[in-house]
């Protein structure tokens, strides 16, 4: 190979080091054995235009992949819940959300409650409200929803609201079940003597006791363990520990400790389907520790963290589902947990996992939510229930992005179950803006509703709480001084049909 070759390769070698040298060093110095090398001016112009050209490559070929994937996801014809990726990490309790900009959708009027006509479809829960200037009175609302509710994100808000106007304190319900799922300020440890099942992954037979969203076995122990650890942050401190328990054939030991000091201890006699233990709690912990010493296997319940009176409300979220196992409860197992626990509303929140099916028809399901509601009044007929609509979803029809047209399908069958069972109907869907709204909430900003076109943000989630908590302040406010002709039993003209 002549000369000239050699020195060609060797001039291009030395241009793609400098050039490497220059994406490695962008400042276009570098040092070897402590002497400052600087790559000359017009090496280093070259080296910042290739540079930004490999940058520009790159963010072309990504923007084609994120097409891509959009498309691809778009696509999947799939259940809402087994798409959508775990919620978001909570935000801390003390960030502020910002104030809307003119973009956001969500500056709207409060929708009021539709009640059937002539019928005071929340006097019981009302009723109870009004009789709390007892100071050991305690009034609770359950939250059953799917993963829309995870996490407490709507809950949370419907909680602050009443238990700032009527008292109360404390989480409520304490899932055992999706840990990952707590609440800020919560953290639950279990043990291996505990067997959690969810009504989702239950077997048939355990689907009975779930009354809580979930059942508990403890394995049979003659000695003292622990079973359950829950941490909790200062601020989250709460009074009481409620423990729901049954189905023991033996007599069994319970012991609470507080930060590692015993602060409670009793010895249950075997008897009964369900027992609930209050446990007081000093002012400040961190931890609290439940021991049970049982020869015979146990049944958990649930826990409830609370204060001695005031209004406690409950997050059950049930990710997958549609609310369809109200039907599978053993009647006498919750018929005692809700009088138990004085359960006055129970708010149902279903609906993003049966829109995917894309029927033309729901009036199975119109008839399925019919047949929760006559189960819940068949155990518990002083319970109220408040039907939460549908919210918008969304996926690619012909190439564009639209609204889901069986979610107003699906809407219309859970308001027509309700009308015509003499429930409570708070529309969600419209709330929200109606069709296409759930695209606005994803270009908002902040964004309120995830990419997946169905799940709110944590800054979505906490609007729609909010506007949710509003209507049921403005319900109970309008009942308390309607004319409307309160039932001696709630709803007992359906409960005798």
């Amino acid at each position: 190979m002549n000369k000239p070759y050699h020195t060609l390769i060797f001039l291009v070698l030395v241009a793609l080091l400098y050039i490497l040298l220059s994406i490695i060093v962008p400042d276009g110095t570098f040092r070897v054995d402590e002497i400052l090398i600087r790559i000359p001016k017009p090496l280093e112009l070259l080296a910042k235009s290739e540079t930004r050209q490999v940058f520009n490559r790159a963010d072309s070929i990504q923007s084609t992949a994120d097409k891509q994937t959009e498309t691809f996801l778009n696509a999947l014809p799939v259940n809402a819940d087994s798409v959508f990726m775990a919620v978001e990490p909570l935000e801390k309790e003390k960030i502020e959300v910002p104030k809307p900009t003119p973009k956001s959708p969500v500056e709207i009027n409060t929708l009021p409650i539709e009640m059937p006509t002539g019928i005071n479809s929340m006097g019981s829960f009302v009723g109870a409200l009004s009789n709390l200037d007892d100071q050991n009175a305690i009034v609770r609302v359950l939250h059953y929803g799917d993963s829309q509710i995870e996490g407490d994100r709507i809950t949370k808000q419907v909680r602050v609201a009443f238990q700032d106007k009527f008292r109360g304190h404390g989480l409520g319900l304490v899932p055992l079940w999706n840990t990952e799922y707590l609440p800020s300020g919560f953290r639950v440890a279990l043990s291996e003597h505990i067997k959690v099942s969810s009504i989702v992954n239950a077997m048939p037979a355990q689907k009975a006791d779930c009354v809580l969203g979930s059942i508990a076995e403890i394995s049979p122990s003659k000695l003292l363990r622990e079973v359950i650890s829950i941490r909790v942050a200062p601020e989250e401190n709460f009074k009481i520990l409620r423990i729901i328990v049954g189905g023991a054939d033996s007599s069994y030991s319970l012991k609470i400790l507080a930060d590692g000091v015993e602060g409670y201890q009793k010895k249950v006699e075997a008897g009964g389907n369900v027992s609930l233990i209050s446990v007081n709690l000093p002012d400040r912990f961190e931890k609290i520790s439940i021991l049970f010493q049982n020869p015979s296997s146990l049944k958990l319940y649930g826990l409830l963290a609370e204060s001695a009176s005031g209004v406690s409300v409950s997050n059950i979220a049930l990710r997958g589902t549609s609310g369809n196992f109200f039907t599978r409860f053993d009647s006498q197992v919750a018929s005692e947990i809700f009088r138990m626990l004085n359960v006055r509303l129970v708010i149902l929140q279903y609906g993003i996992n049966v829109v995917p099916s894309n029927l033309s028809s729901y009036a199975y399901y119109e008839k399925l939510m019919e047949q929760q509601i006559n189960a819940i009044r068949r155990f518990s007929p002083l319970t109220d229930i408040l039907i939460v609509g549908v919210t918008d979803m969304a996926a690619r029809s012909n190439g564009e992005l639209q609204s889901n047209p069986s979610v107003e399908k699906v809407l219309q069958a859970q308001k027509q179950a309700a009308m015509n069972n003499g429930v409570a109907f708070w529309d969600g869907y419209t709330v929200m803006g109606g069709r296409g709204s759930i695209i606005n909430w994803v270009n908002s900003t902040p964004p309120l509703a995830t990419k997946d076109y169905t799940h709110f943000t944590n800054y979505g989630a906490k609007r729609f709480g909010q506007k949710l908590a509003n209507a049921l302040l403005m319900a109970v406010d309008n009942l308390g001084m309607a004319n409307i002709d309160h039932q001696s039993t709630p709803n007992d003209s359906v409960i005798n049909e």
